[in-house]
């Protein structure tokens, strides 16, 4: 897809926790020139409509401030522009393999927008809990949940009937010390909702059955913290205190930790590579790559813009990057290698692109 060289390796090592390390980083060079490049490329590309995608792997984009999401062809980086009803403002995406349907939450109009993962059509929407934010899928159990901060609850979708099944509230105790649930993944027989704006500058991770929807586990972490299960391990990124954890996700005992400035959006590989974007740092080290363990950096790339905010990985092994903020409407596309990070370009999408997620 990218026929420009590799660069070279030949930068200082850096060990997690700011101890030296002995696995190499580097930093990308040609990076003016290849998103010039792609940037061009994609900007006189002509739209790919709903048959042209039909049956190809996607990537789909929450673009917050124009209202709309963005489908993404993973091999052509063609980008189609798809309008959801209403005044919209999507924030996050899932995709529920097992129905053919694409997840999006739109938290002006405080719902779910249900669409066909090959053409897109809208085919329905559920009724959430206020202030939409994070949402993730666990399609093998039929399960959605929605986190509501504003209403400071969890909506749980029942993605065969597309109802809501239960509705938690927040622990009490955690609102009147100024909480207010973020994040939210959902791993087999448990769930794991973020708290954030504690007192005392923490948050919190509330593990809850996803039989009973009880909560059965609790830890407190750094504050703004954001999570992703992979592995029986749970990873939490805490931007406020630049850390990345790992827990056991049955028991949340503590396994690790590592340091990422900015420590914000995660995502961990089928090869258990960490991916922990850098959402403060204007796109120096953007992005990290850290082992399992969390003991090593592997690698760190920048990025050609700032704000580097949420993650996924396609089944090329191309990472996407979103860029946010009110003007921004770029998604960085880096491939992953056995190294690292190798080439990277960009592609132009909505406003505030947001959250995403892989189709196919």
């Amino acid at each position: 897809m990218d026929n420009n060289p590799r660069s070279s390796r030949t930068s200082p090592t850096r060990h997690a926790g700011g101890e030296d390390g002995t696995r190499s980083r580097h930093r990308r060079t040609l990076w003016p020139i290849l998103i010039a490049l792609a940037v061009l490329a994609v900007g006189l590309a002509s739209p790919v409509d709903a048959t042209g995608l039909r049956g190809r792997s996607t990537v789909v984009v929450a673009n917050r401030g124009s209202g709309d999401i963005s489908v993404i062809d993973t091999s052509s980086l063609a980008v189609r522009s798809v309008d959801l009803p209403g005044e919209a403002e999507p924030m996050y995406v899932n995709h529920d393999r097992r129905r053919n349907r694409v997840f999006v939450g739109d938290r002006a109009n405080s719902t779910v927008v249900v669409l066909d993962d090959e053409s897109f059509e809208v085919s329905g929407s559920i009724m959430v809990g206020g202030g939409v934010f994070h949402q993730w899928l666990d399609d093998a159990r039929g399960q959605l949940w929605v986190v509501g901060d504003t209403s400071q609850t969890v909506t749980v979708v029942d993605t065969r009937s597309l109802t809501v099944r239960r509705t938690i509230d927040v622990p009490s105790e955690l609102v009147a010390a100024g909480g207010r649930p973020h994040d939210v993944f959902v791993a087999g027989s448990r769930a794991f909702v973020t708290v954030l704006g504690l007192d005392g500058g923490t948050g919190a991770v509330v593990q809850y059955s996803t039989r009973t929807f009880e909560e059965i586990g609790r830890v407190s972490v750094g504050d703004d913290p954001h999570v992703f299960v992979r592995a029986g391990r749970l990873y939490v990124a805490s931007q406020d205190t630049s850390t990345v954890a790992s827990f056991r996700a049955r028991d949340l005992r503590p396994l690790g930790t590592a340091t990422v400035p900015a420590a914000h959006g995660l995502f961990v590989t089928n090869r258990l590579e960490v991916l922990v974007t850098n959402i403060a740092g204007g796109g120096t080290d953007a992005v990290f790559e850290l082992e399992r363990r969390l003991t090593t950096v592997e690698d760190t790339v920048d990025t050609a813009f700032p704000t580097p905010h949420n993650v996924t990985v396609d089944n090329r092994r191309q990472l996407f990057v979103t860029h946010s903020g009110p003007t921004a409407d770029k998604v960085s596309v880096i491939d992953l290698d056995r190294r690292g990070f190798g080439d990277a370009r960009a592609v132009t999408v909505g406003l505030n692109p947001f959250g995403l997620a892989f189709v196919r």
